[in-house]
């Protein structure tokens, strides 16, 4: 079940001076304010504003914003407007973006050890490779003597990139190597028709 919605905070709480309009008590009011913020499972994703009201510490009589009266609605705007809003309430956003990042970071290096892993091939180097059905499988070196890499290649698929090692058996692969140049392999790398390299 996806949860999501927005819930609110209290932020700030200032006495307000004179007196109330409903019993008369002297310096009992108070001015709230309240952030809120979109949700997802409870983790606060980002600000939606700032409301409050104000109310009576003797009668419990509370006023929203928009039944105050203007002197008392000018003091609540005023409050509002120096009122921060707090940086957790920007914890899930920032959380995506930290997310997205390591993303980066990750795929940046995967990437550069793909291209170090091509130029310089080993035996038992295992290239994950795209289909042009949209599938995944294996093509693994057996051999590599000069610019000429003997490959063997894995004669079944799977749809999710990230199970692709369960295709990683000896029975699987064909007999007889197929013989790709360094060159090619460069080209399927720049064409992401090797998604990644494996290297025992």
């Amino acid at each position: 079940m996806f949860i999501y919605g927005h819930l609110s905070s209290p932020l700030h709480t200032a006495p307000l001076p004179g007196s109330c309009s409903a019993c008369a008590a002297v310096d009992s009011q108070q001015l709230h304010i309240v952030g809120h913020y979109m949700h997802v499972y409870w983790l606060p994703l980002f600000s939606i504003g700032k409301s409050g009201a104000a109310e009576c510490q003797q009668c419990q009589r509370v006023i929203p914003a928009k039944h105050m009266e203007p002197v008392l609605k000018q003091a609540f705007i005023t409050l509002r407007k120096n009122v921060r809003v707090p940086a957790w309430h920007f914890a899930g956003l920032l959380l995506v973006v930290l997310g997205l990042a390591w993303s980066t970071v990750v795929y940046s290096t995967n990437q550069k050890a793909n291209q170090v892993f091509i130029a310089a091939p080993h035996k038992g180097d295992m290239y994950h490779i795209k289909t042009d059905n949209g599938h995944y499988s294996l093509l693994k070196v057996a051999a590599v003597a000069g610019n000429s890499v003997k490959l063997l290649a894995n004669s079944y698929e799977i749809d999710q990139e990230t199970k692709v090692a369960e295709l990683n058996k000896p029975e699987n692969y064909a007999s007889e190597p197929v013989e790709l140049t360094r060159y090619d392999l460069n080209i399927m790398l720049a064409k992401k028709e090797i998604v990644a390299v494996e290297r025992p």
